[in-house]
């Protein structure tokens, strides 16, 4: 892969590529080149620094399941927590690593940790980092973009989440419970003939007859994206679903 000028101009001093990688794997320490990192799978990497904790943190810590993985990931603010909902919601993930690398670039010292690594089911990687737009600094700035050209060295993608509008994370956090494949049971959204627009309450009266909950059954279909619905608005019985046409 030919490397542009663009992943190698330096920013305030500091050249992109100019770094070492250490991660963790299997238990096993490494550090390595940024070159040699198209190589390795991040998505079986432990997390190389520890969520600090003291007596009245702000932020939130937990593991969220990620029914598209099969797995717990962890996170350490409710933003993280509403990334890993995103992402799951997308159902593109195969696998997800938390805090996957320490990235030390040399000239001047620089280092960051992104907050995710991600490898998707057409074998991409992305890598990730969560910060609500408003709390992202100069310097912040400045790593976020180094490993941004990295990343494009590297064949990877890159994503800072950095917004939430609206009542989306409220939304995604009560969506979560109906990820469930149960809630669905039953349901044929081919054979309801469910097209165009209609009222979340019509849509549970209608899935009434065939789910244990109607109520419950439309929840997973938005969840799922086959009823699409505006999430940056508090989810109601007056809320409009969209199956499109021909649905």
């Amino acid at each position: 892969m030919s490397l542009t000028a663009d992943w190698l101009d330096a920013i305030d001093g500091t050249n992109a590529l100019a770094a070492t990688i250490d991660f963790s794997r299997h238990g096993s320490a490494e550090q390595i080149d940024p070159l040699e990192a198209r190589s390795v799978a991040f998505e079986e990497a432990g997390p190389v620094r520890e969520f600090v904790s003291w007596p009245g943190k702000r932020n939130f810590e937990g593991r969220l399941w990620l029914s598209s993985t099969s797995q717990h990931v962890p996170f350490e603010s409710f933003w993280e927590r509403a990334f890993l909902a995103t992402l799951d919601r997308t159902g593109d993930a195969v696998t997800v690593s938390s805090q996957p690398m320490w990235i030390r670039w040399r000239s001047p010292k620089r280092s960051h940790v992104p907050d995710y690594f991600v490898r998707r089911g057409d074998g991409s990687g992305l890598l990730v980092d969560v910060r609500p737009k408003e709390l992202i600094g100069a310097e912040d700035a400045a790593k976020f973009e180094l490993t941004r050209r990295l990343a494009a060295a590297l064949g990877w993608s890159y994503l800072v989440f950095d917004a939430l509008p609206g009542a989306t994370q409220d939304n995604l956090r009560f969506l979560l419970r109906f990820r469930d494949p149960a809630w669905l049971e039953g349901v044929d959204v081919a054979s309801l003939a469910l097209t165009g627009s209609m009222t979340l309450g019509r849509l549970a009266a209608i899935l009434d007859d065939v789910a244990r909950s109607g109520l419950g059954a439309a929840y997973a279909l938005v969840w799922s994206g086959a009823a699409k619905a505006n999430l940056e608005r508090p989810l109601s019985m007056s809320t409009i679903v969209d199956f499109g046409a021909g649905s």
